[in-house]
């Protein structure tokens, strides 16, 4: 009976060893973005990038930037210019274009999608010109 338990666990370990890179890597994290996580920038970018560690879906993502004064607030204006488009070339790179931002202090928030049917979401943040 002892002998069966003692095979049983060490099945069962081997087979989490075995999984633990599969399950630590099921979801898209983000690798960068361009501007990048607490960046001061002095001019305003034209679009805004970001690149994950899976491929992602396109048409399931969805990126709004906002100014952080805003994130409390229950109406927030999304200053993302349209969908966000996965790069054809590079599956891992989503890019969104946005007017031309103001000085400020922005969030980016995003939901993707990647193909192995797995959703993800963060937030960075960045300012352009001085800190307001």
């Amino acid at each position: 009976m002892r002998r069966g338990v003692h095979r049983r666990s060490l099945a069962w370990g081997l087979g989490l060893l075995v999984l633990s890179p599969l399950l630590a890597h099921a979801h898209a994290r983000l690798v960068r973005s361009s501007p990048a996580s607490r960046a001061q920038v002095a001019e305003p970018p034209e679009r805004v990038e970001l690149w994950f560690s899976e491929l992602l879906e396109n048409g399931f993502n969805s990126v709004e930037i906002v100014r952080t004064t805003e994130l409390a607030t229950q109406h927030r204006t999304n200053l993302a210019q349209g969908a966000p488009m996965v790069d054809r070339d590079d599956r891992t790179h989503l890019l969104v274009p946005v007017p031309r931002l103001a000085p400020g202090s922005y969030a980016v928030e995003w939901r993707v999608l990647s193909r192995d049917g797995h959703s993800a979401t963060g937030r960075f943040t960045f300012q352009i010109g001085t800190p307001e």
